[in-house]
This record gives structure tokens, C-alpha cells and sequence, in this order.
């Protein structure tokens, strides 16, 4: 009877103790899942802060051509087609049309 009892005492101390290691290495593995999603999300918003990056930068260009007021007339005649007094424009055709 006492080695019966022993046998199931271990048997039963097997189980636990295969059952937490279950336990840990589910709990391992969602970790290194979540820090897999964690890095490809920071990989995206490195390359997103990258490219807003850029376009502040072209953005700012921008801004700084407006204070021009060469490149303003500039863009104001070529786009809008503003003229000075007295002055005619002719618009030609362009190949792609």
C-alpha cells in the first residue's frame, strides 16, 4: 500500500510539474509573438516617420519658395495664367493631347 501511495504521490507530482511546463512555455512563446508584432510595428513606423520626414522636408522647401516673391509670379503666371497689364497669353497644345 505505501508504495502505491508513493507511486501515485510521483505520478502525481509528474503531472504538475508537466503541466507548468506547459504552462511556461505557452506563456514564452505569446511573448515572443507579441514582441515579433512589436518590432515589425516598429519597423513600419520608422519607415513612416522616414517618409513624413521627407515630405516635411519638401513642404518646407515650399514654404520657403512662397516668401519668393520671384517664384511666386513664377507659378502665379505659369499655372494660373496671370497676366501683367496689357500683356496676352497663348496656350499651345501639349504632345500628350
Amino acid at each position: 500500500m505505501k508504495g502505491r501511495r508513493k507511486k501515485i504521490q510521483h505520478v502525481f507530482v509528474y503531472f504538475v510539474m508537466l503541466g507548468m511546463s506547459a504552462f511556461l512555455i505557452m506563456g514564452g512563446m505569446r511573448q515572443l509573438a507579441m514582441t515579433h508584432e512589436l518590432r515589425t510595428s516598429i519597423n513600419q513606423k520608422q519607415k513612416e516617420k522616414k517618409a513624413l520626414s521627407s515630405k516635411k522636408k519638401e513642404l518646407e522647401k515650399a514654404k520657403q519658395n512662397l516668401t519668393n516673391p520671384d517664384y511666386v509670379e513664377y507659378v502665379a503666371r505659369g499655372k494660373y495664367l496671370v497676366t501683367k497689364e496689357g500683356e496676352q497669353v497663348f496656350k499651345f497644345p501639349s504632345k500628350d493631347n
